[in-house]
């Protein structure tokens, strides 16, 4: 009886073991059969039927957007029955154009899919749009001209050329207002003549309200553009060739707006990073937001009544005349792809989904405006009985309203809004704002990128890597002949490599063939949008700009260095500190390294925004910090926003303290494998605690020390997610890191050679400074098995 009941536990462990095993087996057979199964579906349901592929984003739709367009599918496939639709719902626009880029990268670009005319340009020079002017025909009249005018492009310049998407709707922009403050504060309501002057002193009025701001007036590109247009200027001359960004017709109206802001008190709100503009209206203390479209009519629809708590009565306004009334427009539209392989059938669905009876169902979501004339004159649109009430101020517009058109070059829009909220949204001087941009403009131009380059030969460099791999392959069978190790050795490394083959074939084919891959396109200005075959040959170009004409690699570079300085030694002296606190052998310790370690492992995108809120300007944290610099006379920075030149970098730093539980665990194995004879035999010397520490602890944990701070350093250098959730790299640059700025040159200004050649580059530094640290750790760190 006590044999059998010895092997009980055996029994059960091996039962666990192959329950487990089990398990796996069935959870990866079940994964590839699912995968392969889809994949044949798709196979032989392209023999039976047509399949495409539509792809769009929801916006401030949301789930009801989603649900119109899944609607209007499900009737196209009901009258096309040998038609199947796969549709892709990327969520936000963001996230879109990314997923866009790649799959057309890849070769697999959807059929049909949404298109924003501010991002027209470089598909159009990529060829990954098909021409739509057939499509539209002699109905061309039936849509605004100027949402038509916002899709034709020649390659180099809106308004021009053929057109490469039909619109499905558009939206003017204005203010939406608070009618219920505007009351308290003894203002009317806008009119349809009212000016900038107008709409300052309502909003001062309101901002003289206990508690409320006068507005928000968000300062995007496109809308500064319309800003200036209603005083009679523009940024440039109408061909780009020279700006007028600095002239006394473009100044005073900046000046002026930036004066309403920052020289006055409670009349324009001060910007929060990471806080959505368009929310701030949904609390009932601001009396205008804008200038907005419809785009946000679906959320502000869902503002209580006036009456019920947080209830309040609104409504919208035009966009305030200066010297001349004027307006800006932004539309969206379906375009179709060059490379689909069913054209007729795409643009069938394309005639589908721009149907007046689809604008009409879009436009009773309040989303935005139908491109088409009929369905926004009508009752679907204009509607007196719901929110706003005021729809012809949006249609009222559109014959002075116009598309901002950029120069052909994506960065411009970007860098122009980023020099102006140097001085619009931080505050800074208005005349180096604009000096640095004339000059950024003037660097731009002289690169060596803009000329034109050879396409790259890809069968040569395909020659040369096989080469490459023959010579390497070649070396070590030398190197196995030179040492001729027995046969009984001989046996067990073709073992041991038959063994690790699946690993050495997934590196070389996921991570080596990468590497080398993008190692080319660091010499090329492959966009990433069309195939390799459409990179070209830049040589040294993309590092020549890198070095000499790009300002923005050489902040990030600073910001990324401050960063390393700050957190790393930080983030391992608290981590050291925390697994020497932990070391202790109490009764329920486990629990709090549990909990140290925690944090570290949790999502970072909700761990962002958590420290987001904390460190608002009224966040948490400078509640408690408050009271304390107030003894002092001093008060909290505004981490992100005017305090980011001092304190952006410090709070990223003070952030990362969150995550150093990885590190702690490590710490704490090493503390466990010191011997504690040493401890006994200091302890007799008379050695108190803090001399053990410095004389025992810290030279035993050497070794982990160097490993837990070149890990440190080298996940330092990639900090992405935080600076990419909280701030986006603003305000002026002060916050984007080595990797965003990366990202952004990839993925949001389509120049994935330039970006390879920054990640190459940040490559080296890394490995570097590893060299470095590890060449002058051999002095300080010792290592048991070596002495």
């Amino acid at each position: 009886m006590s044999r059998v009941n010895s092997n009980i536990p055996g029994c059960l462990a091996r039962g666990a073991q192959w329950s487990l095993a089990l398990i796996a087996v069935v959870l990866v057979t079940w994964a590839f059969a699912r995968v392969i199964a889809r994949e044949a579906d798709r196979l032989i349901g392209r023999e039976n039927s047509i399949e495409l592929v539509v792809m769009h984003w929801s916006g401030g739709g949301g789930q009801q957007e989603d649900q119109i367009v899944q609607d209007a599918l499900d009737r196209f496939q009901e009258e096309h029955p040998d038609i199947r639709i796969r549709r892709i719902n990327s969520g936000d626009s963001g996230q879109y154009f990314t997923k866009l880029q790649t799959m057309m990268a890849a070769g697999e670009a959807p059929d049909v899919f949404y298109m924003d005319y501010a991002r027209l340009g470089p598909y159009v020079k990529a060829g990954q749009l098909a021409q739509m002017d057939e499509l539209l025909g002699n109905s061309i009249d039936q849509f605004y001209p100027s949402t038509i005018e916002a899709f034709r492009h020649d390659g180099t310049s809106m308004g021009q050329g053929p057109i490469w998407g039909v619109p499905k709707d558009f939206t003017t922009v204005g203010f939406y207002y608070n009618k219920d403050l505007l009351e308290r504060a003894g203002v009317e309501e806008p009119s349809p003549g009212w000016t900038w002057n107008d709409f300052i002193e309502s909003a001062r009025a309101v901002g003289r309200l206990p508690g409320c701001t006068g507005a928000e007036f968000v300062t995007w590109p496109w809308i500064l553009r319309g800003y200036l247009w209603s005083e009679g200027t523009d940024l440039a001359d109408g061909d780009w060739s020279r700006l007028r960004i600095t002239d006394e017709q473009v100044i005073g109206p900046l000046e002026r707006l930036r004066s309403w802001r920052h020289d006055e008190d409670g009349t324009l709100a001060r910007p929060q990073p990471g806080i959505d503009p368009a929310s701030m209206f949904l609390t009932g203390r601001l009396g205008f937001a804008g200038p907005f479209g419809r785009w946000i009519v679906p959320t502000y629809r869902e503002i209580p009544a006036p009456g019920t708590p947080g209830g309040f009565e609104w409504d919208f306004a035009r966009l305030p005349r200066g010297s001349e009334q004027a307006n800006v427009l932004a539309t969206v539209a379906w375009s179709m792809s060059s490379g689909t392989e069913h054209p007729e059938e795409s643009m069938e669905l394309v005639r589908w989904l721009t149907s007046e009876p689809m604008q009409m169902e879009l436009a009773e979501l309040g989303l935005a405006i139908p491109s088409r004339i009929n369905a926004a004159e009508g009752d679907a649109f204009i509607d007196p009985d719901v929110p706003p009430y005021r729809d012809r101020e949006f249609l009222d517009t559109v014959a002075t309203a116009r598309v901002a058109d950029w120069p052909d070059d994506i960065k411009f829009p970007d860098e122009f809004g980023k020099y102006m909220n140097m001085s619009l949204q931080a505050g800074g001087s208005l005349e180096q704002a604009t000096a640095g941009f004339e000059d950024w403009w003037s660097a731009r131009r002289e690169s060596p990128l803009r000329d034109q380059h050879p396409p790259i030969r890809w069968g040569l460099v395909l020659l040369v890597m096989i080469a490459c791999l023959v010579l390497g392959f070649l070396c070590l069978l030398l190197l196995a002949r030179k040492t001729r190790p027995g046969r009984s050795e001989r046996s067990e490394e073709r073992w041991g490599y038959l063994l690790s083959s699946p690993w050495l074939i997934g590196f070389s084919l996921f991570m080596l063939f990468p590497v080398l891959l993008s190692l080319v396109l660091a010499l090329s200005n492959w966009n990433g949008i069309g195939t390799l075959d459409t990179a070209g040959f830049v040589g040294l170009g993309n590092f020549a700009h890198i070095l000499f004409h790009d300002e923005t690699f050489w902040t990030s570079l600073k910001v990324t260095v401050y960063y390393v300085i700050l957190a790393v030694p930080i983030g391992q002296v608290c981590a050291l500190m925390g697994a020497v606190l932990l070391s202790s052998r109490l009764p329920g310790m486990g629990f709090f390294r549990a909990a140290w370690y925690l944090p570290s492992v949790l999502a970072g995108v909700g761990v962002s925004i958590l420290w987001l809120w904390v460190f608002r300007q009224d966040g948490l944290l400078n509640t408690l910090l408050e009271p304390m610099l107030g003894l002092v006379g001093a008060s909290p920075p505004d981490w992100f926003n005017k305090d980011a030149a001092t304190w952006g970098v410090p709070a990223f730093a003070l952030m990362s303290l969150w995550m150093v539980g990885a590190s702690m665990m490590i710490y704490l194995a090493g503390l466990r494998g010191i011997p504690t004879s040493l401890y006994e035999a200091a302890s007799i010397d008379r050695a108190g605690p803090i001399r053990q520490f410095f004389r025992i602890t810290i030279p035993m944990l050497g070794p982990v020390m160097l490993f837990n701070g070149i890990m440190s350093i080298i996940g330092s250098f990639q900090v992405f997610t935080q600076a990419f959730i909280m701030t986006g790299g603003e305000p002026r640059d002060l916050t984007r890191f080595y990797v965003l700025n990366i990202y952004n040159q990839a993925f949001d200004y389509y120049e994935m050679g330039y970006a390879s050649a920054l990640a190459w580059i940040l490559l080296v530094m890394v490995l570097l400074l590893t060299m470095l640290v590890m060449k002058g750790s051999s002095k300080f760190v010792y290592y048991e098995g070596l002495r």
